[in-house]
């Protein structure tokens, strides 16, 4: 009797369900082979993975403002100065010969106008600020008056800036004289910071006065390339997650030189230079107590 070849018959069963499996595989249903297309146009191939150029993020402008102090004596400069194609800010010293004719020469040519207010020097009398200035032997009613006059003496000001007074400025009782009369006036303050025991900016922020501080001086050193080194190098140094950096100049040939030529150099380093009414509230405003003078005073 012949046995049943039943290993036979595994072999064959095998081998069918390998081919069947085979068919399955190679042989996709419509909807799959659809589901798959459909993923090919979703997700891009390498070729397509970057959808345009690669684009830097856009570099951060740092503004700086500045003031050009000393106004009144020359108007030659002013001129000069009064056409470069920046919101420059000009401090006018009250009592020079051409305060007046300064003030309408810049108001005309749409700057910005300060009073550049004399006051105490730690030098004085030896050092004197010029005329009209404010001193610690002063009575209240005596700066009232002196302020009063000041500001009466220079049209079209919006703010007014301390000429020397480094021993003025370190007088928190008179100082607050000073900016009750701004209040009133609606003017605001640009402390020079030629002291480093500064009370300006307490006495404003007491008053409600707008308050900013310089940052540097451009042309303590003389010279155009002095001058040029802070405008453009001392702005790197500087920079304040884009806070303004506020920069105090004096009204020579040299410094307007600078100036033109930092001008490109600032525009290719995403620099803006702003009207200093702009870096009023300014937010680093509580931090500026630890600045200190970088310069003597000028």
């Amino acid at each position: 009797m012949k046995r049943f070849p039943f290993r036979a018959v595994v072999i064959i069963a095998a081998l069918i369900a390998a081919v069947v499996l085979f068919a399955e595989r190679v042989v996709q249903r419509p909807e799959d082979l659809t589901s798959h297309r459909s993923l090919e146009k979703e997700t891009p191939t390498s070729k397509d993975e970057t959808i345009g150029p690669e684009t830097e993020a856009p570099v951060q402008s740092q503004p700086i403002a500045i003031i050009i102090d000393d106004i009144g004596f020359d108007l030659q400069i002013v001129r000069k100065l009064a056409s470069l194609p920046l919101p420059v800010s000009f401090a006018i010293l009250p009592y020079t010969p051409h305060a007046v004719e300064a003030a309408r020469l810049l108001h005309a040519a749409g700057k910005e106008i300060l009073l550049h207010f004399p006051m105490e020097s730690v030098g004085y009398p030896d050092v004197f600020p010029g005329e009209g200035a404010l001193t610690t032997d002063m009575t209240a009613g005596e700066i009232r008056s002196r302020v009063r006059e000041a500001v009466a003496a220079v049209p079209f000001i919006s703010g007014v800036n301390n000429h020397m007074g480094s021993r003025f400025m370190e007088d928190g009782a008179r100082l607050a004289v000073v900016m009750e009369e701004l209040k009133a006036k609606n003017l605001f303050f640009i402390d020079s910071l030629t002291t480093e025991s500064s009370r300006g900016r307490e006495s404003a922020k007491r008053a409600g006065v707008r308050f900013a501080a310089r940052d540097i001086f451009i042309d303590h050193v003389p010279g155009r390339d002095a001058a040029l080194k802070n405008l453009t190098g001392m702005v790197r140094k500087e920079r304040t997650n884009g806070w303004p950096i506020l920069m105090i100049g004096h009204p020579h040939r040299e410094t307007e030189l600078a100036i033109r030529a930092a001008i490109p150099i600032w525009q290719a380093e995403g620099i803006q230079v702003i009207s200093i009414s702009a870096c009023l509230g300014d937010p680093r405003g509580e931090k500026s107590e630890t600045r200190r003078q970088q310069q003597a005073e000028p």
